[in-house]
């Protein structure tokens, strides 16, 4: 199964491979690299770096007390104006909460990134108290966040939802680009607690490059089109789809099979298809 996205001047093809068991990712064609290198690297790479900072459980829902939001009448929602920022950029994200929750005038704000930290699944970067829900909350975003996928957990009196986005780096050139489909239903925040209904397995999968020590970066697939990052700039590109059934063996690369779950045995054959495209040494042998 194929599907196209503009990448650059001679519109490269995109190729999907399934994962096995039911799970459903892929690795995209990585193609000829239109850009210099990237400079060798030895696994002290910055995903690596990043994931030996403390991790965090307060995204969840339970902690610090708290519940879900009413799925059809949600008491606190939000999404950012943009799919995806750079540091450097403004993350703006657009508020709203119903009259049943008592503080329905304020939230709090975590900003997390996920990824792999010391077994945690994220870190918490970034916290904002008494945020007023009807105008926009901006946030610059600091040059030291490391590209990946990010999550605001939004709360009010006790009632949370979710808006997550994704950090891009386009001036680095990672060994691994991840192409996350990550996109927002028009103006609209996504239903319910606020994360689109794959976005666990996405996750998990992407955790999954992190904790292996892979030296990756994150964009959207409107990223891509938008040619706000450029693909051939990576030696692999990958991209996760819950709906291609089979399989596609490809010649270069790759078959990553995730999400959800991953078995040693899935880890050691999508960690051998990577390895086999990149460099020796480019991996960290020993996960942060």
């Amino acid at each position: 199964m194929t599907s196209r996205l503009p990448v650059g001047p001679t519109r490269r093809t995109v190729l999907i491979a399934a994962g096995a068991a039911g799970a459903a990712s892929a690795v995209l064609t990585s193609g000829p690299a239109a850009a210099a290198p990237a400079p060798p690297r030895t696994g002290d790479n910055p995903v690596v770096r990043e994931n030996r900072n403390p991790g965090s459980g307060r995204w969840i829902i339970g902690a610090k007390e708290t519940r879900g939001v009413d799925l059809r009448r949600p008491q606190i929602q939000g999404r950012p104006a943009s799919a995806s920022v750079a540091p450097g950029e403004t993350l703006t994200l657009h508020l709203s909460a119903t009259t049943t929750a008592r503080t329905a005038r304020t939230c709090e704000i975590e900003i997390h990134r996920f990824g792999f930290y010391g077994g945690e699944r994220s870190r918490l970067l970034h916290t904002a108290a008494e945020v007023p829900v009807d105008r926009p909350w901006r946030l610059p975003v600091p040059g030291t966040w490391v590209s990946g996928v990010f999550l605001a957990v939004l709360t009010a009196d006790g009632y949370r939802a979710y808006a997550p986005f994704v950090v891009r780096e386009p001036a680095r050139c990672s060994d691994v680009l991840a192409v996350v489909p990550l996109a927002y239903p028009g103006p609209r925040p996504h239903p319910g607690l606020g994360m689109p209904a794959a976005f666990g397995a996405e996750v998990s999968a992407y955790r999954w490059l992190e904790e292996a020590g892979y030296d990756v970066t994150y964009a959207t697939e409107e990223d891509v089109r938008a040619r706000r990052v450029d693909p051939r700039r990576h030696r692999a590109v990958v991209h996760s789809s819950a709906a291609v059934p089979g399989s596609v063996a490809l010649r270069r690369p790759l078959a990553l099979a995730e999400p959800g779950h991953i078995d040693p045995e899935a880890r050691r054959q999508a960690a051998a298809l990577l390895d086999g495209v990149l460099p020796a040494g480019r991996r960290a042998t020993t996960p942060s």
